[in-house]
């Protein structure tokens, strides 16, 4: 298992002790790389957006705050994605690192690309998927 000792986990997997301050929406980021932690004890959560947003301006390291928190990978349902997903434990650094590899750029760009039930499948001619986040997948010429 991992755990959160206030200090960037990301910035951990490169050997570095990075701290993470509290910015203005709340969460802790890291100052080096911009990846965001909520904290529910015993667990802390990465959420899947990185940070953009301003630091407060009192200084509020999470190192002073938090020690030992279980670290998991945050909930997918609408409304709950900053809370902990307790059954995805990030238990070692492969799991961690696959983890970070999914993380967003910008809350923006994690909503855009969010499953929404009720827009339309695209249709393309003999492929699955377009845009840049997804290879063309040609299907016509598959057999079963």
């Amino acid at each position: 298992m991992i755990f959160f000792d206030g200090y960037c986990p990301e910035s951990s997997l490169r050997g570095k002790k990075v701290d993470m301050r509290l910015n203005e929406d709340d969460f802790w980021k890291s100052v080096e790389t911009g990846l965001q932690i909520t904290s529910f004890p015993p667990f802390a959560a990465i959420l899947r957006w990185r940070g953009k947003g301003k630091f407060k301006l009192h200084e509020q390291l999470a190192s002073q705050h938090h020690k030992g928190l279980l670290l998991t990978e945050t909930r997918w349902e609408r409304d709950q994605e900053i809370h902990p997903n307790q059954e995805a434990l990030l238990d070692n650094q492969f799991d961690l690192e696959y983890y970070i590899h999914q993380v967003y750029d910008t809350y923006e760009l994690y909503e855009a690309d969010r499953f929404n039930p009720v827009d339309e499948v695209p249709k393309t001619p003999g492929g699955l998927f377009t845009g840049d986040r997804h290879r063309r997948v040609d299907v016509s010429s598959c057999t079963l």
